[in-house]
């Protein structure tokens, strides 16, 4: 793959634009009646009234229920797709992929051309892979598709794979689930990591494929197994479902952490909550706000709303409410209401709240990649603070 630095995704921007534009200036909330003495805001009301107001709720840190959904993989030009079949001659290079790999997209259709017209069907699903994906050539989604359909006729599972999951998008004309279903489930049975996955999926769904909940289980740890990151958290997410008849709670736990060391934002939550609950794994509230503090640094809002909970109550770092109050910001800035540290940090001074939303600003240009000093800086004086509000559980995952 080519070294360049690929250009910001819509979703990259569309994260800068939540978390360093600071939210609207808003009147802080009023405090709940518990915090605020009838004879006075004396220093011991407040006290007395924050032990009353803010235990902490049973489900601060409730394991998330998200069940496999139904819900096919995006399309994606990276990753298995793409991977060669293993070479017949071991230390053997081939120099369509090599080229490839080194970003020579021109030289890669020059050698993949002559081999594909004599019949080689790695060589279609190549110059299928450059006319999807604009690669030294227009985007052209006919010519992929077409490229893609003669190497899949010919049985070659990454383009069966390719030309299904363009079908699936629509990006091959009218979709057609029937001959997507198809083309996966032909690729499935060769072992194609994405094509086990989608068609667990399909086969979870019951919609287009037959409803089989056993056949999915084995593809779908069958695609965990051979590396594919979606698969390990969906496999995971089965095994821990409190609905499923036969949970595995110490698998679940092993293929999440794998899922989550690789980066893969849902898992990284869902591992963090399984350390601080102790579900397949030993309790430990440390390694939790670790995983936590991971997930709040790449800007996912829910890894930011459960580290202001940690730092709010002292579970696994001691308590830090200007901290709390930080991540608070920053996840709410997203769109993660959370009333319950509403009401935890109502009492926090002005130059308390001052400071979080400074560390708040430093810490969303850290995420975006933004310089400190073009990153907006804190409400005037005159404003009131926002106080941010990150979340409720999330919603299942789809």
């Amino acid at each position: 793959m080519s070294s360049l630095r690929p250009a910001r995704s819509g979703a990259a921007l569309a994260l800068a634009v939540a978390l360093l534009a600071p939210p609207p200036a808003v009147a802080a909330p009023e405090k709940p009646a518990v915090h605020a003495p009838a004879h006075g805001k004396t220093a011991k009301g407040r006290d007395e009234a924050k032990t009353k107001a803010a235990p902490l709720p049973a489900g601060a840190f409730a394991p998330r229920v998200t069940p496999v959904a139904p819900t096919l993989a995006p399309p994606n030009l990276q990753g298995a797709t793409l991977s060669p079949a293993p070479s017949a001659t071991p230390g053997d290079v081939d120099p369509v992929y090599a080229a490839f790999q080194r970003g020579l997209w021109l030289r890669t259709m020059m050698l993949a051309i002559p081999r594909a017209e004599a019949g080689d069907t790695a060589a279609m699903t190549m110059i299928g892979v450059l006319y999807e994906g604009g690669l030294g050539v227009p985007i052209d989604l006919p010519k992929a598709a077409k490229w893609y359909g003669l190497a899949a006729d010919k049985g070659d599972r990454e383009a069966q794979t390719a030309l299904a999951q363009m079908i699936v998008s629509g990006r091959a004309g009218p979709k057609d689930m029937a001959r997507a279903w198809k083309l996966f489930s032909a690729a499935a049975e060769k072992n194609q990591p994405i094509a086990l996955f989608n068609g667990a999926m399909m086969l979870f769904d019951g919609r287009v494929a037959p409803h089989d909940p056993q056949k999915a289980t084995a593809w779908l740890k069958h695609a965990a197994e051979l590396g594919n990151i979606e698969a390990q958290y969906g496999y995971a997410t089965l095994l821990s479902d409190p609905e499923n008849p036969d949970p595995d709670p110490l698998t679940a736990a092993r293929w999440m952490r794998e899922a989550a060391m690789s980066g893969f934002e849902a898992a990284e939550i869902d591992f963090a909550l399984m350390l601080v609950n102790g579900r397949g794994v030993a309790k430990s509230p440390e390694n939790a706000f670790v995983w936590f503090r991971r997930s709040a640094l790449r800007g996912n809002a829910i890894g930011a709303d459960r580290l202001a909970r940690m730092y709010a109550t002292g579970i696994g770092t001691p308590a830090d409410p200007v901290a709390a109050m930080t991540w608070h910001i920053l996840a709410r800035r997203q769109g993660l209401p959370d009333i319950w540290l509403e009401t935890r940090l109502a009492d926090l001074s002005d130059a308390e709240r001052a400071r979080a939303e400074q560390e708040a600003n430093r810490i969303a240009a850290r995420i975006v990649g933004v310089e400190p000093d073009e990153a907006p800086q804190p409400a005037p004086a005159s404003a009131p603070a926002p106080t941010g509000t990150p979340g409720a559980p999330p919603p299942a995952r789809p």
